[in-house]
C-alpha cells in the first residue's frame, strides 16, 4: 500500500462507520453464514479497517479460536481497537500484508472489501498460502455488494485484470492461478468467492 493510500484511509477513519452503509449486521451475518466458520478456528481478517467483521468473527469462532485483524492505517486500527480491543480472542496488528510477513498460520483468511486494493493479487495469494495458511485452510474474497457497485467506487484501480470481474469470473481467474475456487454467492448484496489449495 502506498503512503497516499494510507493517508487516505487515515483521513476517512473517523467517518468510516457512519458512511459504510452496505455492511449492515444482517448482511454481514448472512455473508459469514455462507463461508463455513466453525468454533475454534484461527481467522485472519486482512484489511480489517475499523473492525466491521470483528465482533461477528469473535463470536463465531468462540473463546477456543482467535481473530487477528490486520491493517496499515493507524486511524482505522485506532478505531477498531477502541471498539473491540477488549475482546479476549481478538488482536490487531499493523502490517502491510503485501510486503511484510504476518505471524502464525490460520484456518480462514478473509478479504472483505479488500481485493481491489491489492497491487499484485497472484503474488499475494501465493505468499499467504505458503506462509500463513494451515493445510486445510481456505481464503474468502467477499463484498456486501456486486461488482458493478464495487467498480463504481474503485473506478480508477486495476489489479492484474480489468477492475473487479463477476464472482464467477474471479473464481475462474483463481483457478487459472492453480487454486480450487468457487463463487458461492453472486447477487447485488453478496459477492463471495472461496479459494483453496488444489487437491492433487
Amino acid at each position: 500500500m502506498t503512503q497516499e493510500e494510507i493517508d487516505f484511509f487515515d483521513r476517512i477513519a473517523p467517518t468510516w462507520d457512519a458512511d459504510e452503509i452496505r455492511s449492515t449486521p444482517e448482511r454481514v451475518t448472512t455473508i459469514l453464514s455462507r463461508i463455513g466458520i466453525r468454533r475454534g478456528m484461527r481467522i485472519l481478517d486482512l484489511g480489517t479497517g475499523t473492525g466491521v467483521l470483528i465482533p461477528f468473527l469473535s463470536q463465531l469462532t468462540g473463546p477456543e479460536g482467535s481473530v487477528t485483524g490486520i491493517d496499515l492505517s493507524d486511524g482505522m486500527l485506532d478505531r477498531a481497537r477502541a471498539k473491540y480491543g477488549h475482546l479476549a480472542n481478538v488482536r490487531f496488528l499493523k502490517i502491510d500484508f503485501e510486503e511484510e510477513l504476518i505471524p502464525d498460520k490460520y484456518d480462514l483468511i478473509l478479504m472483505y472489501s479488500v481485493y481491489p486494493h491489492l497491487h499484485a493479487p497472484s503474488d499475494t495469494f501465493e505468499w499467504l498460502f505458503k506462509m500463513n495458511m494451515n493445510a486445510d485452510g481456505y481464503l474468502v474474497v467477499a463484498f456486501p455488494a456486486d461488482e458493478e457497485f464495487i467498480n463504481n467506487i474503485h473506478h480508477d484501480r486495476k489489479a492484474e485484470h480489468e477492475h473487479l470481474p463477476s464472482a464467477g469470473r474471479l473464481a475462474a481467474i483463481f483457478r487459472s492461478w492453480g487454486y480450487e475456487s468457487e463463487a458461492i454467492a453472486e447477487t447485488k448484496d453478496e459477492y463471495i468467492v472461496t479459494v483453496r489449495r488444489l487437491v492433487q
